[in-house]
């Protein structure tokens, strides 16, 4: 059955639900759960050196991952669609998820979890599968937020279906970035509870927002990319940075620090989404669209003869890539993927500074100011801690980030976590420097 046509009331109402979803008002008190998305770069060992791994087929990662996951009950997801069928994740009884990008990368899904502690430790479990795989199949897994040993001509798009091939064309059209981007990319993805009333929603996306340069430098870990030096300390951050101007970067929160307002929030988020360029039709494959067809272009002009519905708008917001990305709850996605020693760490910053009332008050005061040029210093964040004012905010920011953590109760956070936070700042960011060096 054909779905109802969109019209701009329909889309402003799903925007609405993405960022005020009916159910976070239902517990006002409103338990804090934290979960992450960490992504690995694989390769094989040979007697030669190291060499890309096959993502599907005989003596594959999927393969290599299914036979260790099947032992613990995990079972394959398969992707939706026509021809032989694809994985698309590998899923565990406890809700726990592996899930394959197209340059062959693996990530782990966490669920979402009402402890630091718990998290860890189901993050650890998952990479114990990882660890098991490593002398069976000789398939390492390296945390950086750049492939330090392929170019990206030795990397290859793995994923063979209509979506990915549509992504692939759209970001090949503006540059070599998106390329980049989709082939030798990882991050660690923090998802966050939103809030349990609409001001602290509000305040927690705008904070998260004014977050990114400072998350960017001091957790930079993607200076080298097909074992050439950069000179950045995030190149990650600067592929995102130049990848595509219209679904990614920094939402513009500078615009509502004034009002703080429900209304104004969706209609900034909901301008973001309908102003992007449609990569993907289901109806149409992976034909490639022009830039002028935005979602609010095809709201008033069909395309190919097709009306947008609900399910079109929910695949055109699935494929927007802020830095802050709102799904009901917060995605943030700006962290390159951190060393395995360290890769709590931002964890703890971010949940230090936005889950506590006072820390989450004190983040906005503290960076407010600066709201207006926060793309300026994005841009200086690629080089990690080199700038005075960077340098300065990051620091004031993980000291606020332990009180921060200090004060959360309910067991959410324990001391270990206050101490491990101020180990990173004794090492690292006292020292000016992040994980890149």
């Amino acid at each position: 059955m054909a779905q109802p046509l969109l019209t701009p009331d329909k889309c402003r109402a799903y925007v609405e639900e993405l960022l005020f979803p009916a159910r976070h008002s239902a517990d006002s008190a409103g338990t804090a759960c934290i979960g992450i998305e960490l992504e690995n770069f694989t390769y094989r060992e040979t007697s030669g050196g190291y060499v890309p791994v096959a993502l599907y087929g005989e003596d594959s990662l999927a393969e290599a991952l299914l036979d260790v996951s099947r032992t613990i009950g995990g079972k394959a997801i398969y992707h939706n669609g026509n021809g032989a069928p694809v994985v698309k994740a590998i899923e565990f009884p406890d809700g726990c998820r592996f899930l394959f990008e197209p340059g062959g990368q693996v990530e782990i899904s966490t669920t979402p979890c009402n402890t630091i502690g718990s998290l860890d430790l189901q993050l650890r479990s998952m990479q114990d599968i990882l660890f098991t795989v490593t002398p069976e199949r000789h398939i390492r897994f390296g945390q950086e937020g750049t492939n330090p040993l392929f170019r990206g001509d030795q990397l290859r798009n793995q994923i063979p279906l209509p979506r990915y091939i549509a992504l692939e064309k759209y970001f090949n059209a503006i540059g070599l970035y998106g390329r980049q981007m989709m082939l030798q990319t990882c991050g660690l993805h923090i998802n966050m509870d939103a809030g349990f009333s609409d001001d602290v929603r509000i305040k927690r996306i705008v904070a998260a927002n004014l977050l990114v340069p400072f998350a960017t430098a001091l957790f930079a870990n993607s200076a080298i990319v097909g074992g050439e030096n950069t000179g950045y300390q995030s190149y990650r951050s600067h592929i995102w940075q130049h990848a595509d101007p219209y679904r990614t970067g920094i939402l513009p929160v500078h615009r509502i620090l004034e009002s703080i307002d429900r209304e104004d929030l969706v209609s900034l988020y909901l301008d973001f989404g309908l102003k992007a360029p449609l990569i993907f039709i289901q109806e149409l494959g992976d034909k490639t669209l022009p830039p002028s067809c935005t979602m609010e272009y095809w709201l008033d002009h069909p395309i190919e003869g097709s009306r947008p519905a609900l399910h079109h708008l929910e695949n055109h917001f699935s494929l927007l890539f802020p830095e802050v990305r709102l799904k009901g709850y917060l995605e943030l996605r700006t962290v390159d993927a951190p060393p395995l020693a360290w890769q709590m760490v931002p964890v703890l910053f971010y949940a230090g500074l936005l889950y506590g009332d006072q820390t989450l008050d004190k983040t906005l005061e503290l960076l407010s100011p600066y709201a207006a040029d926060i793309n300026r210093l994005y841009e200086e964040a690629r080089f990690g801690l080199a700038s005075d004012l960077l340098f300065n905010l990051s620091l004031r920011l993980v000291k606020m980030a332990m009180d921060g953590l200090s004060g959360l109760t309910g067991g959410f956070a324990g001391e270990q976590h206050v101490e491990q936070l101020q180990s990173f700042v004794e090492n690292f960011t006292v020292k000016r420097k992040s994980f890149a060096g």
